[in-house]
């Protein structure tokens, strides 16, 4: 089972990576040799603490253009998320633009930055879909908490507080933010709006500040 899970991870003989135990504990080691029947690693040390965060957090996040997506799918994927699924919204990227914004990098991306951070799991980053079809994922259903991200919201909501199973789906609108029908669409699915202070971000940024508060409040941070 690890052979295979580092081989999904392209983990490399000599490359340090993060190993878990049949008990749940994380180890830093080295791996030596891989076969396609196995393989042997050196562990040189405990770690305190999972890789991983508590907080099961999927992105939704409207496709960006200029590439954008990249940054974002490496910088969340440091950042502890566990799922990312690319939204079309109606300002995001149309579908016909995914082959420009290197959608079929996007994966890889999360490949790349989990090895970096030295998680343990890699992200899973789904296929583009449309808002509506995002929202009506069971990941979305199932969640603890919906938040979405609205500038225009007088009260934002209240974050609650974190349970032994949050799971959190946070959605990200595209420059110039979701439109009043989208936003009535992710009400309706018990989402709750939150605001980034009084200034206006690009929302590669609007997406990493609200993923680094909601680790703060509920995860590893």
């Amino acid at each position: 089972m690890h052979a295979r899970g580092l081989r999904f991870r392209q983990i490399n003989p000599k490359e340090a990576f993060t190993i878990v135990d049949r008990v749940g504990a994380f180890f830093r080691a080295s791996l030596t040799e891989l076969r396609d029947d196995g393989g042997s690693a050196t562990v040189y040390e405990a770690m305190p603490s999972s890789t991983e965060s508590p907080a099961h957090i999927t992105l939704l996040c409207a496709v960006l253009a200029r590439q954008r997506m990249l940054g974002v799918v490496q910088k969340a994927t440091e950042l502890g998320v566990m799922r990312v699924v690319p939204t079309l919204t109606e300002r995001s990227v149309p579908r016909s633009g995914l082959a420009h914004e290197k959608a079929h990098a996007w994966p890889g991306q999360a490949l790349r930055a989990s090895r970096q951070c030295r998680r343990a799991s890699v992200p899973e980053v789904a296929d583009a879909v449309p808002l509506a079809a995002a929202l009506g994922d069971g990941e979305v259903r199932n969640a603890t908490h919906r938040f979405y991200l609205d500038d225009q919201v007088g009260e934002a909501a209240d974050l609650g507080e974190p349970t032994s199973t949050t799971r959190i789906v946070f959605a990200v609108g595209p420059e110039g933010g979701f439109t009043d029908s989208e936003r009535a669409l992710l009400r309706s699915h018990d989402a709750s709006a939150l605001r980034l202070g009084g200034r206006i971000l690009r929302a590669e940024t609007a997406a990493l500040v609200g993923l680094a508060l909601l680790q703060r409040a509920f995860g590893d941070l």
